[in-house]
């Protein structure tokens, strides 16, 4: 019993290990990035809040300022939280890890945001998507 016990044992911790998020990121390393980010949106630095965004957002967008103009008006509970507390981590079906953030802004709604990361060539993390969800009983 105790063998076989040890022996699932083993194969969940070599299946956590053996994740891309298992070994590369943690938890920590995520939230601080989202941290980061968003008290570079409201110190309305624009050049920092973008260096965490990934090669594809970054491509896609092309400029610190057409960055910051498209959360400002697409996110504005990340871009202006009154306050935000850190969920779950997890991985997408994709094996991306995902952060999950909850959100309430400045008019006192709740949110929900998924943060997807994706590994760069160089090991670092970037945010490669940010998905919000009102919260049931937040009015719009």
């Amino acid at each position: 019993m105790f063998q076989k016990i040890a022996g699932i044992m083993i194969v969940v911790s070599g299946l956590v290990a053996g994740t891309p998020a298992g070994h590369a990121q943690e938890p920590d390393t995520l939230k601080s990035i989202i941290s980061n980010q968003i008290e570079a949106f409201r110190n309305n630095d624009g050049v920092t809040a973008f260096g965490f965004a990934s090669l594809r957002l970054r491509s896609i967008f092309q400029s610190p300022e057409r960055f910051m103009e498209m959360v400002k008006r697409q996110y504005g509970p990340v871009y202006r939280p009154e306050n935000f507390s850190f969920g779950q981590t997890s991985l997408e079906t994709a094996g991306q890890p995902v952060q999950v953030v909850d959100i309430v802004d400045q008019q006192g709604r709740s949110w929900r945001a998924f943060y997807t990361f994706e590994q760069h060539p160089d090991g670092s993390w970037r945010i490669a998507s940010v998905q919000l969800e009102k919260l049931p009983g937040s009015s719009v």
